[in-house]
């Protein structure tokens, strides 16, 4: 038997894809990360505006992702228990596998070109050198839907060999699994980023990062099975929110004490401080945001609306599109000479509005439903 639509997870991923533009949009106006394009001049060392976004970013990065693959988890056994694995696996393919390939041999493409080359060359020309070639493969944020389509494959071959033993039911981590959870996946971040640094991977996969993806997805699909949503505890989302709210600030107290203010920044792997206080700080912070979220929506935003159900329907959409949206009016911003923050916060205000917009006609379209 399917259990009851959770609109609150809906209004919570409508919020998240909100996030993620806000996120670049940070990243192009000064916060360290990695962006399709950045507007801002090269300075010694970080000014107060960096300072500010990369501390939202990293806080973003902690959590907001996670909890994508973590919602993707949750629904992804009732999709598979309605459909059956033939049908589930060529629905993926089509709502995954369709926008990945138009994202790298389109939109990517295009904002390749211009960003970086249509003072060089022709579009035609540009995309017969770089694109046919191969030689530059731009999957940009579809990296999760990349990510979601192998996990789903997975997923798949999970249920076909492995669940037909008998389970135990079972409750939701006490705080000591969760805190030794937390200590787990920092080592495992930190390891693995000795080899493949955050900013590094393949065809856009981040491995630094994705020990808490993965362990978040497999939450999701084990919170569904087992009914965790309805298990989490106020006591249990409070601590955790504690442990956050003090984890946030020792992040920027150790870089600034290590000499980040002066460019001394390396948070991104290898046998460092930074890389280790960075790898360990990130799971202690997404777990207490994660669980502050799910609680706080599940208690205020429960309860469905038009706007929401609009939104909700053109979330997917907007994540596909978005870099278009926010490359678009940040190459328009560039011609005034404003102060960064002031630029972020006019792209921040405007782009996820547009973009709900432009995404709410696209899904109009006669069959685009179907992918979408």
């Amino acid at each position: 038997m399917e259990k009851r639509r959770l609109f609150y997870l809906d209004h919570l991923r409508v919020v998240l894809t909100v996030l993620v533009l806000v996120h670049h949009t940070a990243i192009t106006y000064g916060a360290d990360g990695s962006w399709v394009y950045e507007d801002v001049e090269p300075t010694n060392g970080l000014s107060v505006t960096a300072i500010i976004l990369t501390l939202f970013t990293a806080i973003n990065q902690s959590y907001f992702m996670g909890l994508f693959f973590f919602l993707s988890g949750y629904f992804t056994p009732p999709s598979f228990n309605r459909k059956g694995a033939k049908v589930f696996l060529k629905d993926r393919l089509i709502h995954l596998g369709i926008p990945l390939i138009f994202y790298t041999f389109l939109i990517g493409p295009f904002i390749q070109y211009i960003v970086g080359f249509k003072n060089e060359y022709s579009f035609s020309e540009f995309y017969q050198k770089e694109i046919l070639t191969l030689h530059s493969i731009n999957i940009g944020p579809l990296w999760f839907v990349e990510a979601l389509l192998i996990f789903s494959i997975l997923y798949i071959a999970y249920r076909k060999f492995f669940l037909g033993i008998q389970q135990a039911s079972k409750d939701f981590p006490s705080n000591r699994k969760l805190f030794f959870t937390a200590i787990s996946l920092g080592i495992a971040a930190f390891l693995i980023r000795l080899g493949w640094p955050t900013g590094v991977g393949i065809l856009g996969l981040q491995f630094g990062y994705f020990p808490s993806y993965i362990l978040l997805f497999i939450a999701g699909t084990t919170a569904y099975q087992h009914n965790w949503l309805d298990q989490i505890s106020v006591k249990t989302v409070k601590l955790w929110a504690m442990i956050s709210a003090i984890t946030i600030p020792i992040l920027p107290i150790a870089l600034i004490a290590t000499g980040a203010l002066e460019g001394n920044m390396h948070v991104s792997g290898g046998w460092g401080f930074q890389a280790f206080v960075y790898a360990m700080w990130e799971p202690f912070v997404c777990i207490g945001i994660c669980l502050w979220l799910l609680s706080m929506f599940k208690t205020r935003h429960n309860v469905t609306k038009k706007m929401w159900r609009t939104l909700s329907e053109s979330a997917y959409t907007l994540y596909i599109i978005h870099p278009l949206v926010l490359v678009s009016i940040s190459l328009y911003l560039h011609q005034f000479d404003l102060p960064a923050l002031l630029k972020f916060l006019i792209v921040a205000g405007t782009g996820p509005v547009i973009g709900f917009v432009l995404s709410a006609w696209i899904c109009k379209i006669p069959g685009i439903k179907r992918i979408l």
